[in-house]
């Protein structure tokens, strides 16, 4: 008998980390962004305020109501994986990666969003549900 190997259902946010605004000369300021990207599939970015009213909302969450929220996003962002990602999903699909990932920064004990560093979350449906890695 020959046991067959299951994938569990896991996705990995990839982010380059936080990019400040910048000013060339001659050059108008481009405000600060947030890139998040899950492999080729979908690459998204916060701009700043996106970014500050987004963080903003989860320090109104309890921790348990935090985890309940990036759970959600999760397990929701893992099925339109699954089920490929249709043009009608993508924004969808950037609200749940931002709530995972932003929720996952605040664990990770990151107090101001400018801050986050280059780093990847990996969500795993079973076993350890969510790690955090920073690049050195």
């Amino acid at each position: 008998m020959i046991a067959s190997l299951v994938e569990t259902p896991c996705f990995t946010l990839v982010c380059p980390g936080y990019r400040s605004a910048v000013s060339h000369a001659g050059a108008s300021v481009t405000a600060g962004r947030l890139a998040l990207a899950i492999g080729p599939q979908l690459v998204a970015e916060l701009d700043d305020g996106d970014l500050a009213e987004s963080w903003a909302a989860t320090a109104e969450l309890s921790s348990a109501e935090a985890e309940e929220m990036s759970e959600a996003a999760a397990l929701h962002l893992i099925e339109m994986l699954e089920d490929g990602l249709s043009a009608g999903d993508l924004s969808e699909a950037v609200v749940d990666a931002a709530v995972v990932f932003l929720l996952a920064m605040k664990r990770h004990g990151i107090s101001d969003p400018r801050r986050i560093p280059a780093c990847t979350v990996r969500w795993a449906l079973h076993g350890e549900r969510e790690k955090v890695m920073v690049a050195s």
